[in-house]
């Protein structure tokens, strides 16, 4: 009896392995005609499709505040600093006194010029007197005494111009042991203490204009010829959040060889209303050129192979390669010369595909 019941079983095992072969084979047909597996497939690519609009080229950089005129007070005479009449911040008016140096050697070098002028003075006072009289006497007196009258005067008359010179100079150099502000503005820096030794290297005061800021950078030489007065310039301030629209007002005539570098400056208009601190980072925007309709593409979808730059588009269903020309510039996106059109559908990663392979569009 268990015999019999074991026999049935693989009966009907032997019947049902057939089936599901068949249904699997169905099934594995069903799936490859649905997929197609031996047919290539579209490879999905983001795109964009170019248009003609309005672009422009800028060039970032990097600028600092600096007042519009500044300069470095320094002594034209040395000794002991005395006096300091301004700190750091402080207003100036032009001949405000900044400093006063120690002057008694020189108080000492006026007198003594002054002493030699007046006995100089006595001298030539009385050699009037002598050429006078023998002016007065006439032909009673010999041609050489009266010659040497003359030649009396006359030296006397020499000497006390050469010592008076020498004290109005004395006097001129005394007036250099007091210094004062060239100009009207802000004390920028103090570079010395009272009782310090100075001399003509010394930087006492460092004082600025600050009525007339500017904004002065340096571009990279690689932009340097394009870079020219009048060009617009948008400045962002560090830490204020507004844009202030001016322009390029002075270029620097020659690249410094050892940055690289050519200087520019951008003045802040007053009308910007801000207190801008001497030294802040200013981000600055240049518009080197502005054009009404220009085709643009993101830098990264132009390739280059042995120096001939290139995008891939897509032309019926494929990707195709186009040898584009365009304006090489630092910027996220460039405009195109040459080689695409409007309309043109554009492969934003051409490294994705190989020339001639099946695509199919989608938005980045």
């Amino acid at each position: 009896m268990a015999r019999t019941g074991a026999a049935a079983l693989r009966s009907k095992r032997s019947r049902f392995w057939p089936v599901v072969l068949v249904l699997a084979v169905l099934a594995t047909g069903a799936w490859a005609g649905y997929t197609r597996p031996w047919e290539v497939r579209p490879k999905s690519v983001a795109v964009e499709v170019l248009a003609s609009a309005p672009a422009s080229r800028v060039l970032a950089v990097n600028g600092r505040i600096v007042p519009g005129r500044s300069i470095d007070v320094r002594p034209t005479v040395g000794g002991q600093l005395l006096s300091l009449g301004k700190e750091e911040g402080d207003p100036v008016a032009a001949g405000d006194v900044l400093a006063t140096i120690d002057d008694a050697q020189q108080q000492a070098a006026v007198q003594q010029a002054s002493a030699a002028l007046d006995a100089a003075l006595a001298q030539r006072g009385q050699a009037q007197l002598d050429f006078d009289r023998a002016e007065s006497l006439g032909d009673t007196i010999s041609r050489k005494a009266a010659e040497d009258a003359r030649l009396g005067l006359e030296t006397a008359t020499r000497d006390a111009e050469r010592l008076g010179a020498a004290r109005d100079q004395a006097q001129s150099r005394l007036k250099e042991y007091v210094i004062t502000a060239p100009f009207a503005g802000t004390v920028l820096a103090r570079g010395v203490d009272p009782g310090q030794v100075v001399d003509s290297a010394s930087v006492i005061y460092q004082i600025a204009d600050l009525s007339q800021l500017q904004v002065e950078a340096t571009v990279d030489e690689l932009y340097a010829a394009e870079i020219r007065r009048g060009l617009k310039a948008r400045l962002q301030p560090t830490g204020f959040n507004r844009t202030i629209e001016s322009e390029v007002t002075f270029v620097s005539p020659s690249v410094d060889s050892s940055t690289g570098g050519r200087k520019l400056r951008i003045p802040v208009p007053t009308a910007a209303d801000l207190s801008l601190p001497v030294g802040l980072t200013v981000t600055t925007n240049i518009v080197v050129e502005e054009l009404d309709d220009a085709l643009t593409v993101p830098r990264a979808a132009i390739s280059d192979q042995r120096g001939r730059p290139f995008v891939r588009v897509i032309v019926a269903g494929k990707a195709e390669r186009r040898d584009v020309e365009f304006v090489d510039w630092p910027a996220g996106r460039v405009i195109v010369t040459g080689g695409l059109a409007a309309g043109d559908t554009v492969i934003l990663d051409p490294t994705q595909v190989a020339d001639g392979a099946l695509v199919v569009a989608r938005a980045p």
